[in-house]
Order: C-alpha cells, then sequence, then structure tokens
C-alpha cells in the first residue's frame, strides 16, 4: 500500500514538475496534474462522443487522439516559446560574458539580463530568480527553481554555468562557446526558414500554372464542344 502511494506521489510530482517546466504554470499559474488530467479526458470525450456514432472503431482511435491532443499542444507551444526565447538567451550569455570579465557580481548580472529581456515568460522567471536570490535562498536553491521552470538545452547549460560561477575560472569560455553555438543555431534556423519560403513560393507558382493550365483546358474543351454542336 505505501508502494502505490509512492508511486501515485512520484507520479503526481513528475507530471507537475513537466507542466512546470513546458510553460503550463506559466500560462495557467494555478493549473496543476488534476487540470491536466481533466481536459485531457475532456477532450478525448468529445471527440469519442461523435466518433462512436460513425464507428465504434473510430470511437477508440478517436479517444486515444483527443488524450494525447494536449500533450501534442503543450510540446508544440514549449518548442514556440524556446524559439522566442533564444535572442534573450543568447543576450543573458552576453550580458553576464562581459560582466564577469569586469567582475561584477552574478545577482547584479541577472538584473541586468532581466532588464534587456523581450519574452515574458523568461523574463518573468529571471525576476524569481532574483527575488529568490534577494530572499536569502542559497545560490544552487534558486537555479534549481529558475531551471524547473524551462525545458530548454540553453537554460540548462546557463544554470549549470551560474551553479559554477563562484569556484570555476572558465566562466567566460563558456558563455563565449554557448554565445557561439547560438549564433550557429541562429543561422540554421534562417536558413530553414528562408527554405520553407522557397517551398512556399514554388507551391504557389504551381497553383497559379495549374489554376491557369485548367482554365485553358476549360476553354479549348468549351470551344471544342461549341464546334461540335453546330
Amino acid at each position: 500500500m505505501i508502494r502505490i502511494k509512492n508511486l501515485i506521489s512520484g507520479h503526481i510530482e513528475k507530471k507537475n514538475y513537466y507542466l512546470n517546466s513546458h510553460g503550463v504554470k506559466f500560462m495557467f499559474p494555478d493549473s496543476d496534474h488534476r487540470h491536466y488530467y481533466v481536459v485531457k479526458c475532456a477532450i478525448a470525450l468529445l471527440l469519442f462522443i461523435p466518433a462512436f456514432k460513425v464507428s465504434p472503431v473510430l470511437s477508440a482511435a478517436a479517444l486515444v487522439i483527443g488524450f494525447l491532443i494536449p500533450d501534442i499542444l503543450i510540446f508544440l507551444s514549449n518548442s514556440s516559446d524556446n524559439e522566442k526565447m533564444l535572442s534573450d538567451i543568447e543576450s543573458m550569455y552576453d550580458i553576464m560574458r562581459i560582466q564577469a570579465r569586469a567582475g561584477v557580481f552574478v545577482k547584479d548580472s541577472l538584473m541586468d539580463c532581466y532588464i534587456n529581456s523581450s519574452n515574458k515568460r523568461l523574463k518573468y522567471a529571471i525576476l524569481e530568480l532574483c527575488n529568490n536570490l534577494s530572499a536569502a535562498k542559497t545560490m544552487d536553491e534558486a537555479i534549481n527553481e529558475f531551471s524547473q521552470r524551462f525545458a530548454n538545452r540553453h537554460i540548462d547549460i546557463l544554470c549549470i554555468v551560474l551553479s559554477q560561477a563562484q569556484t570555476s575560472g572558465k566562466t567566460v569560455q563558456i558563455l563565449s562557446d554557448m554565445t557561439e553555438q547560438i549564433n550557429q543555431l541562429k543561422h540554421q534556423r534562417a536558413k530553414r526558414d528562408e527554405g520553407k519560403l522557397e517551398r512556399k513560393i514554388e507551391v504557389l507558382e504551381l497553383l497559379i500554372f495549374g489554376g491557369i493550365l485548367a482554365i485553358g483546358i476549360y476553354s479549348m474543351g468549351t470551344e471544342i464542344a461549341k464546334v461540335l454542336t453546330i
């Protein structure tokens, strides 16, 4: 019985961590695992009921899909947030690298990062981190809470750098390396977006060509029909 309770407790803890790290708690501060499962069940039922009228097999598939939809939306939302945060994270690396060379305290660097950040989710988390440090929490405790706000590898690395900032002499080098990685990632993303735009243009051109061809065939068919009826 105790083992079952521990398993349930562990599952609830993991699910709440998942909701927190993927931005759900930022968008809906009062949400928890109960709301998460209520939404999943509600969407599954909304798809299941009409599908059941069509086919029992289809209803089973609809039930599974409906149950997975919230997770898909959460994943897409977090991925979008991570893309939008990239420039701000790069700015954080730059600010901390420059100020680390100047011997500025980490807490003061974080306040500058907060001021220069534009992404609301990241800005809120940085402010919370600064407040936790002001509330006499240890650096490790404050960073751990900050890290739990995200599922983002760049922020994970930033948290490692912050944890080692007091003892490691390699902080500046690590921040420089991460800035370079982010620049490369942004360059790759720009090339990917450029490729997407080119494909969209090609598809549009094909649709236009297909439309013109269809109009031409229709006009030719109409003329042939007129000739045949004379």
